[in-house]
């Protein structure tokens, strides 16, 4: 007897094994369709409402010659607005799009952000740094507002952006900032009547790292550490406005909560930032995350690093399901138009300054287009 109850342990945990096995997805849905195969990373991702897909392809984790912003014709890339505006050189910064991380479309207005950052390359110069609006049928650009030193420092990370037309003569332009290396984490307000920027919640916890943070990337652990870093480090990451542009939102990769701050109160030039600071609400916990969307009803889209997932968030707080496929290592820029979700796939956990001096991306760089309905 005493060699049976062992068996039947063995037995029952090898049947509940089979039972978890058979409940784990191998991929969901099942049409996710690979719809760009890139040579080089992909970052930031707009889509207009005629199905016109633009990419921004940064140059801070590798200094390439490739346009840093394209439209996609099936596979093929095509700089835009023009080849020019996009050429790798080292003069003429203001009048070139240097590294473009993130991208955003109104209308027919893409509205592009400069983070000036490439590879190799100490100083970010000055004239480098800046928002950029272009007319997606002209192809004429609309916007070129620069974000010029003292208030640009080279410890700023300019990550992602998103245009308010309901505030401000013009719109208003939210922009992340996740720092660099350093803790310089802050969210940036652009009026884009006037030019003027203004700073705000710098370093504070709402946009910061969270202490001890832990997540897991391709089935590794990974421990915030601002000085041996394994993983990107940043603060505030992925921004977002509510479908209505009432409320602005932030995650931050690093940190499990995410935050919104009303935008009547944000777009006030002249409120104090103590004032602002109070306005802003704990909307809960979410998943490990870089870029977040929204859809037309409101549901909020994060994807999740950790387990190879999108997750999405309803209006009333419901939270489900939209994919699970093991190619989903780092969603990074998301889009969602026309029932579909479009997400690239970062590989920034496998650059050489966070694996020893090793590259360990592997090409292609991939797109990932999924179907929502």
């Amino acid at each position: 007897m005493r060699k049976t109850v062992p068996l039947a342990i063995a037995t029952c945990l090898l049947s509940a094994i089979s039972v978890i096995r058979a409940q784990m997805p191998i991929q969901v849905p099942q049409k996710i369709s690979l719809e760009y195969q890139l040579q080089k990373e992909a970052a930031g991702i707009a889509v207009s409402d005629d199905g016109r897909v633009f990419l921004a392809l940064p140059r801070g984790g590798e200094n390439h010659n490739l346009p840093s912003v394209v439209e996609m014709t099936g596979q093929k890339m095509t700089a835009f607005p023009n080849e020019e505006i996009n050429k790798n050189i080292n003069s003429d910064y203001d009048s070139h799009l240097v590294s473009v991380l993130g991208i955003t479309i109104y209308q027919n207005t893409l509205w592009i952000l400069d983070q000036g950052k490439r590879a190799g390359l100490e100083d970010i110069p000055d004239g480098s740094t800046k928002v950029v609006a272009v007319d997606i049928n002209t192809r004429k650009v609309i916007k070129n507002i620069p974000i010029p030193k003292p208030f640009f420092r080279e410890t700023m990370q300019l990550n992602d952006l998103r245009f308010d037309p309901t505030h401000g003569k013009q719109g208003m332009v939210y922009i992340t900032n996740n720092g660099f290396s350093k803790p310089d984490q802050s969210i940036i307000l652009l009026d884009v009547a006037s030019g003027k920027l203004r700073e705000l919640f710098k370093n504070i916890p709402e946009v910061s790292p969270a202490p001890g943070f832990i997540t897991y990337v391709e089935g590794k652990p990974y421990l915030l550490d601002m000085e041996k870093p394994t993983m990107p480090q940043g603060g505030v990451n992925g921004i977002e406005l509510s479908a209505d542009f009432k409320k602005l939102i932030w995650t931050t990769p690093t940190n499990p909560n995410y935050y919104s701050i009303s935008t009547d109160k944000i777009s006030d030039f002249h409120a104090s930032e103590a004032d602002l600071k109070k306005e802003i609400t704990s909307e809960g916990q979410i998943v490990s995350n870089g870029g977040i969307a929204v859809d037309e009803e409101g549901s909020i889209y994060f994807g999740d690093a950790s387990r190879y997932s999108i997750i999405r968030k309803n209006t009333k707080g419901e939270v489900s399901l939209v994919a699970y496929d093991p190619r989903l290592i780092w969603p990074d820029g998301m889009a969602v138009k026309n029932g579909s979700l479009y997400v690239t796939i970062g590989q920034w956990h496998r650059l050489p300054n966070l694996n020893n001096g090793k590259d360990v991306r592997t090409q292609p760089y991939q797109v990932l287009k999924i179907p929502l309905k």
